[in-house]
Formats: C-alpha cells, sequence, structure tokens
C-alpha cells in the first residue's frame, strides 16, 4: 500500500471517529435537555444540562469543539493524501 493511500484510509477512519463522537453530542442534547434559569430581571442565566453523571462530559463545549476538530483533521489528512498522491503521478493531461 502506497503512503498516500494509507494517509487517505487513516484521514477517513480519523473522520468517522469524530462523525461518531458528534453524533453522540447530538444524542445526548436530545435525549436530556438543557435547562435556562434566569435571574428575575432576564438578563443573567445558567444553562443546565438534565443529563446524568457520565454524560455531563459529553455537553461541554470542549467535547464538541473536540469532535469537530477530530473531523477536519480526518477531512485534511484524506486530502492531504490524494493531493500527495496526485504530485507524484504528475499531470494527467
Amino acid at each position: 500500500m502506497l503512503p498516500e493511500e494509507l494517509l487517505a484510509k487513516t484521514g477517513a477512519i480519523v473522520s468517522s471517529a469524530g462523525i461518531a463522537l458528534f453524533i453522540a453530542f447530538v444524542a445526548v442534547l436530545l435525549i436530556f435537555p438543557v435547562l435556562k434559569e434566569c435571574n428575575s430581571d432576564g438578563k443573567d442565566c445558567i444553562y443546565s444540562s438534565t443529563a446524568p453523571g457520565p454524560f455531563q462530559a459529553v455537553v461541554q463545549p470542549g467535547y464538541l469543539a473536540g469532535s469537530l476538530l477530530t473531523i477536519a483533521a480526518g477531512v485534511f489528512l484524506v486530502r492531504f493524501g490524494r493531493w500527495r498522491g496526485s504530485k507524484k503521478l504528475g499531470p494527467s493531461a
């Protein structure tokens, strides 16, 4: 297997893992709603999830950022592998 193909396949796996993380994030948000609690004037609000303990880590902004970065890294690896493979072959026409 060529290194470019391995790079592209690795990128596909990484991107798929990121999509799975993102789907888990969305599923937890749909299953356990987020509550909005505001003070009397309605300006200062606190958002809290109704998810139980183990799922609290999934509804954090860092988890969402990590899943999106994982997807982006996977797409980058696929694109870079394809680009590198086309550079080695030279112009096609």
